[in-house]
């Protein structure tokens, strides 16, 4: 079915490709009177039941796996409408929430923005899943459902204010057998005339898993039915596409093309001290910083307050930890308040466990005129051996008014960071082509 579904998609030629939207259901309200917290707490109580509270002991879910499916034709089909849902931050009344999500210099942190954004992402999934073989009476989920990576987030060039309500709007737009993406929009409101704008545009790819966290669960099949969902379906499925080709041509599997190879030798004679002919001695260039140079790091303890309600760390608020880094980095290196203007490729690894030491590490890895690439590491250290796991990687493309020092890498190892920020950067030159300013974090 799905083969035949992306072949149609394909050929139908009334299908106007888009590369955001979202749709709206009829009757769907314009200013929704939920908030963030009513969401949250509807979910915990409709999803995870009551009893939510953390317990240093693993809680057993065992006896939840006999009502997931075993195919998805024991499941109903599922349309887009089905999964949509908004709510509202009020920046507006709540005058303790605001300073929750203001900046020093009175902009909106988005690494804030980032948290709610993973918690609706989930409440999104959890709607578009109808499991009949799940009791009545039953009011814990079995399923268990964890962001896998933030594809991209766009920063529009509507900077977003941290006095005025915030509305958050999404569905699931693609489903394959065990994962989802859900598409959302932020939107805020106008002073002037009341009308709510779009300013951020994320897209989220979440995966399922069974109650004990130990294999994938299967879930509903979304069945596209108007054209403009149409192409948001035949997106999702481009979107993995490209996630996949992106592994394969990754440079930890093959080596870089012969213009990346150019590059880099043009960067290593540019450095080469002429007098002395020596491999060793190296001279860094005008205006112009040494990768080892412009580092950034952080350990954190990870408590149980940071926990999701599966008792392991919360995904927002790793990204919210990483981008606050990558920022202050960008900060020291460009020596000016940078702007963010583009989050590409959070991938989530490996979940996070309470107690665990939490070791972040950001790396300026690529500019290019006034923008600035940081890529931001998170892993889990180990004091009794002292080994480190990789969990997250992130990348941030940071901007400021005036040209940034150009970043300079010394070694094999920092060249190939240099070249697969580049390739992040190419991936997001079209979003950056605005010389607007956007949002500072």
């Amino acid at each position: 079915m799905m083969t035949k579904l992306l072949k149609f998609l394909s050929q139908n030629k009334q299908i106007v490709m888009i590369r955001r939207g979202l749709i709206t259901p009829p009757g769907a309200s314009e200013n929704p009177t939920k908030t963030v917290t009513d969401l949250l707490d509807d979910f915990t109580r409709s999803v995870l039941g009551t009893n939510n509270k953390y317990n240093a002991g693993n809680v057993s879910r065992e006896h939840l796996v006999k009502y997931l499916p075993a195919s998805q034709d024991e499941l109903p089909v599922r349309r887009m409408s089905d999964s949509y849902d908004t709510a509202i931050i009020p920046l507006g009344t709540d005058l303790s929430m605001r300073e929750k999500y203001m900046t020093f210099h009175k902009t909106i942190r988005i690494g804030r923005l980032l948290e709610d954004l993973d918690v609706f992402a989930v409440t999104l999934c959890y709607k578009h899943i109808l499991n009949p073989k799940q009791p009545a009476d039953c009011t814990v989920s079995p399923y268990s459902i964890v962001t896998a990576c933030v594809d991209q987030i766009d920063i529009s060039h509507f900077p977003l204010r941290y006095d005025a309500d915030i509305r958050l709007r999404g569905h699931v737009t693609w489903v394959g057998k065990s994962s989802f993406e859900a598409s959302m929009e932020v939107d805020q409101q106008s002073k002037e005339t009341n009308e709510w704008h779009t300013v951020t545009n994320a897209r989220f790819v979440m995966v399922s898993r069974d109650s004990m966290n130990k294999g994938s669960a299967i879930v509903n099949k979304l069945v596209p039915e108007t054209d403009e969902e149409k192409a948001l379906f035949l997106k999702g499925e481009e979107n993995k596409e490209r996630r996949g080709k992106m592994q394969t041509t990754s440079l930890f599997r093959k080596p870089p093309s012969e213009q990346e190879r150019l590059i880099i030798h043009e960067q290593f004679l540019r450095t080469i001290d002429w007098k002395s002919m020596s491999f060793k001695s190296r001279i860094k260039p005008a205006n112009s910083v040494w990768m080892a140079d412009a580092k950034l790091k952080n350990m954190i303890i990870c408590q149980p307050e940071n926990r999701n309600r599966f008792n392991k760390i919360f995904g927002g608020f790793l990204m919210r930890l990483a981008i606050e880094l990558a920022w202050a980095n960008g900060y020291v290196y460009c020596k000016s308040l940078p702007t963010l203007v583009h989050v590409d490729d959070i991938l989530f690894r490996k979940p996070v466990e309470i107690g665990s030491l939490l070791y972040f590490s950001s790396q300026v890895v690529y500019t290019q005129g006034h923008y600035v690439m940081i890529r931001v590491t998170a892993e889990v250290v180990q004091p009794e051996n002292g080994t480190h796991d990789l969990t997250n990687v992130f990348h941030f493309t940071l901007k400021t008014d005036s040209q940034v020092p150009e970043v300079i890498p010394r070694t094999y190892q920092e060249a190939m960071m240099f070249l697969d920020g580049r390739r992040h950067f190419i991936e997001t030159e079209e979003d950056l082509s605005d010389p607007a300013v956007i949002s500072k974090l």
